[in-house]
């Protein structure tokens, strides 16, 4: 299963000031696009709330829980899956001042994953028995915005859409 994020938006809407040891609030929404080996693309959105506590200076340990829907396709269409997955990342991530009102980070982490919706067709003879809980690693770039010491919006660019620029 291929997972590709364009974006997530987080809107943190309930906070304190950014110094290390205060808590960040938040509704995290965004696009979602299932690319699948036929090359073919389905957008969903997704969205979930985090918990951000900045336990030092340039560092927060960020916990979520995020709704999101996922599938794959053959190249011959002949077996499909699609899914909906409620997932908890766990990231540890490091901020760094770009100007007053903006901040840069990278972050890495891991998942909980937890699938809620299984439709699928496979060939008679194929294992679909498999596991609805899973694990994942997660790691990337983002940017923050603060509106003002309460409020703030963050983008993470999917980390194939950053190669595909670079």
């Amino acid at each position: 299963m291929r997972k590709i994020y364009l974006f997530l938006l987080l809107i943190s809407f309930v906070s304190y000031s950014q110094q290390k040891k205060d808590w960040f609030f938040g509704l995290e929404i965004g696009n979602n696009t299932i690319t699948s080996s036929n090359l073919s693309n389905k957008n969903s959105l997704q969205g979930g709330f985090v918990a951000e506590y900045y336990f030092a200076k340039h560092w927060i340990a960020t916990a979520r829980l995020k709704y999101f829907e996922t599938g794959v396709t053959t190249k011959s269409e002949t077996e499909y899956f699609e899914g909906a997955v409620i997932s908890i990342p766990l990231n540890l991530k490091w901020e760094y001042k770009i100007t007053n009102k903006f901040k840069g980070n990278l972050f890495t982490g891991i998942a909980l994953n937890k699938e809620v919706k299984s439709n699928f067709y496979y060939p008679v003879n194929e294992k679909i028995d498999y596991s609805t809980f899973f694990g994942s690693f997660n790691a990337g770039v983002g940017l923050t915005y603060f509106l003002n010491s309460k409020t703030a919006i963050f983008i993470n660019p999917a980390p194939q859409s950053l190669l595909s620029v670079l």
